[in-house]
């Protein structure tokens, strides 16, 4: 098991190189992250890291307690499945279940974390903490 302060450091390395690499790119796209952008993408990806655990019980918790999800069988579209042990699993093979929960943890943490607590401060980050990735039925839940 990694200490919290070793996960938190994993976690920086993976995404600064992430963003290294896509720094090398962006002269091809134009699509170049500023330095405020580029700590916001950091934070986030740490924060929920270091978060996962309790992201992921709200997230199922959440989902379950939502009727349609179950009528409609839209469990995947969260990336979550009605026994949620049985997730982990199919998040190694199904890109898209992988990435709906991906989204939907980040949303849960922009929501119950980054939001409250920069408003707390009085700051913001570039985009103002939207959830603007994810569509309105995820949103709502």
């Amino acid at each position: 098991d990694m200490e919290p302060l070793q996960v938190a450091m994993f976690a920086g390395r993976i995404v600064a190189e992430a963003l290294a690499k896509r720094e090398e790119s962006s002269g091809a796209d134009g699509m170049s992250f500023d330095s405020t952008e580029q700590q916001t993408i950091a934070g986030r990806v740490v924060g929920v890291t270091m978060r996962f655990d309790a992201l992921e019980k709200e997230l199922y918790e959440k989902t379950s307690s939502v009727g349609w999800v179950k009528k409609f069988d839209e469990w995947a579209s969260f990336g979550v499945l009605e026994t949620d042990e049985d997730s982990k699993e199919r998040i190694k093979t199904d890109p898209l279940f992988a990435m709906n929960r991906a989204e939907c943890l980040l949303a849960l943490f922009i929501q119950t974390v980054e939001a409250p607590q920069l408003e707390k401060i009085g700051q913001s980050v570039p985009d103002g903490s939207k959830i603007d990735f994810i569509d309105q039925d995820r949103k709502e839940v």
